[in-house]
C-alpha cells in the first residue's frame, strides 16, 4: 500500500508540474528541473509550479504526519491538530510576527530555512516513536510493563508532532482538515495492525496535492487549497460527530 502511494503522491506531482493554463511536455519539464532555460517552461515551471507543488508535497505529508500522531496517542479520530486548534495558534503567530513584529525579509528568509531543517529533524524522530506510540494504545500500565517510558515517548511525540503542524501552518496556511482525514483514510487502506504513520504521511501529500490542483484549474474561479479540502473534510467531521452521539459519546 505504501509502493501504491509513492506512485500515486510522485504522479500526482509530476501532473501538477506538466498540466496547467498551459501544457509543458515532460521533456521541458525535465529541462527547467536540470537547470536548463527553456523558453516560457523556466518561468512558469521553475518559478511558479516546481515550488508551488513542492512545498505543497511537503507540508501534507507534515499534516498527515502530524494529524496521525495526535489521533493514535489520543486515541481520538477528533483530535487532529485543526480541530484541536493547534493549526489556529501557529496561524495567529505568523499573522502576529508579520502584522506586529514587522517580519520580512532577511527575517521570513531565516525562518523559512529553520522550518524546513523543524522537518528534516522531526520526522525522522516521529518514525522513530513508531512502535512505542503503538504500544501506548494498549493503556499506561501496560505500555509502562513492556518497557515503553510513557512520559518521555509522548513529550517526544507532541513536541516533534506540533513542531511540524507548525512548520505547514506558517508555509501553507491553516489547510483545512488534511490532518483530519489522512489517519482515517491511511487506516481504510492500510487495514488494521499496521503503522500509519508512513500511509497517513503519504495521504496527507495526495490530498493537498490533488486538491491545490484542482482548486486552481477544476473550475471557473481559482479556489485556495483550504477550501477544497474542507468541502471533503466537513462531510466526514459530521458523520463522526453524528456516530459519535449515536454511540452515547463514544468513538
Amino acid at each position: 500500500m505504501v509502493t501504491v502511494l509513492v506512485i500515486l503522491v510522485v504522479a500526482v506531482w509530476c501532473c501538477s508540474l506538466v498540466f496547467g493554463r498551459t501544457f509543458y511536455p515532460p521533456s521541458d519539464v525535465w529541462r527547467v528541473i536540470t537547470g536548463e532555460q527553456v523558453s516560457g517552461a523556466s518561468f512558469t515551471v521553475g518559478r511558479l509550479r516546481l515550488p508551488r507543488a513542492t512545498l505543497g508535497l511537503i507540508c501534507g505529508f507534515s499534516f498527515g504526519l502530524g494529524g496521525v500522531v495526535f489521533q493514535t496517542m489520543l486515541r481520538n479520530p477528533l483530535a487532529s491538530p485543526d480541530i484541536i486548534g493547534i493549526s489556529s495558534g501557529a496561524s495567529a503567530a505568523a499573522v502576529f510576527s508579520i502584522v506586529s513584529l514587522s517580519l520580512g525579509g532577511a527575517a521570513v528568509s531565516a525562518l523559512a530555512i529553520v522550518a524546513a531543517l523543524a522537518v528534516v529533524i522531526f520526522v525522522p524522530v516521529l518514525l522513530s516513536q513508531s512502535r512505542d506510540l503503538s504500544t501506548t494504545q494498549l493503556g499506561d500500565d501496560t505500555a509502562a510493563a513492556l518497557g515503553v517510558r510513557v512520559s518521555r515517548t509522548r513529550l517526544v511525540i507532541v513536541v516533534a508532532a506540533v513542531g511540524l503542524i507548525a512548520f505547514a501552518t506558517a508555509a501553507a496556511g491553516p489547510v483545512a482538515f488534511v490532518a483530519f482525514l489522512s489517519g482515517p483514510v491511511a487506516g481504510r487502506l492500510a487495514g488494521p495492525g499496521t503503522s500509519l504513520l508512513i500511509p497517513a504521511a503519504l495521504v496527507g501529500a495526495l490530498l493537498v496535492l490533488v486538491a491545490d490542483f484542482c482548486g486552481q484549474f477544476a473550475f471557473d474561479t481559482r479556489y485556495p487549497v483550504g477550501v477544497v479540502t474542507g468541502v471533503l473534510g466537513a462531510p466526514y467531521l459530521i458523520y463522526l460527530i453524528i456516530r459519535t452521539n449515536r454511540a452515547g459519546g463514544s468513538l
